[in-house]
């Protein structure tokens, strides 16, 4: 069981970009390959990077992102990407690289310990608060399997132009966004009444990715309300393509929730 943190910020954005120094350690045995185990510390070293100036704080009890399948390091991955949506690394430099062993008592094998330390220069994304407009989101699930429907409703508490974008983090060969609403059953994103149901042609059906052997993945949205229409793209390669986007636009207010989808 999931429980997700929607995080909202509306903004006139501006950006300024402090240096840390930060340090990440991972412990894997030998099922896992030294390049997985070090990635993996690295990104400890990022999250703990984009914390420092961000002040944010993702905790297990505030997201209960980590399943009983994947565990500690899917909870820490996503932990990672949400920590992004508000700051962001413009420029890494690894520092020192370590790995040591570490015996476990009554374990037959042993395990090792990969260290990372980095110097990041990151940019937090700062806001100007306006609460002239608001809206809420709540999907139908948060655990979804193959075929199973996805419906997203909405509570708004004045008429705004929504998009909705879908974000699949583990993608890496194709696009990571796809704009699936407005779409061309849904063509028309200008939303006046004060609670609505997405999609109101059609439907959203979940289908697990193809090529990735894990049990559970974990997908998100990303909704942005806006005063005027904005001309968004129909896909991005990356989430931070998107984010460059929606940097620039003033007067936004975005929302994003997770879900998974188990096989």
């Amino acid at each position: 069981m999931k429980r997700l943190i929607i995080i909202f910020l509306l903004l006139n954005f501006s950006v300024m970009a402090e240096v840390v120094i930060s340090e990440g350690k991972y412990i894997y045995s030998g099922n896992m390959s030294e390049n997985e185990g070090c990635t993996l510390a690295k990104q400890r070293a990022k999250l703990k990077a984009l914390e420092k100036v961000s002040g944010q704080r993702i905790s297990s009890d505030e997201i209960e992102m980590c399943s009983d399948v994947d565990g500690k390091t899917s909870c820490e991955r996503n932990q990672f990407f949400l920590s992004s949506f508000d700051s962001e690394i413009t420029n890494l430099q690894e520092l020192k690289k370590d790995i040591s062993v570490q015996k476990i008592e009554g374990a037959d094998e042993q395990s090792y310990i990969c260290t990372i330390k980095i110097q990041a220069e990151v940019i937090k994304i700062t806001k100007t608060l306006d609460n002239s407009f608001d809206f809420n989101v709540k999907l139908n699930e948060k655990n979804f399997k193959e075929g199973d429907e996805l419906k997203i409703d909405l509570v708004l508490n004045r008429p705004l132009y929504v998009s909705i974008f879908q974000i699949l983090p583990y993608e890496e060969k194709d696009y990571q966004v796809y704009k699936i609403f407005p779409n061309k059953l849904d063509n028309k994103n200008f939303v006046d009444v004060d609670n609505l149901t997405i999609p109101k042609k059609g439907k959203f059906q979940i289908y697990f990715p193809e090529n990735l052997n894990k049990k559970n993945v974990d997908e998100y949205l990303f909704i942005i309300g806006s005063e005027k229409e904005i001309n968004w793209l129909d896909k991005y390669t990356k989430f931070e393509d998107l984010k460059n986007a929606y940097i620039k636009e003033k007067f936004i207010i975005y929302k994003y929730k997770g879900y998974t989808i188990y096989r």
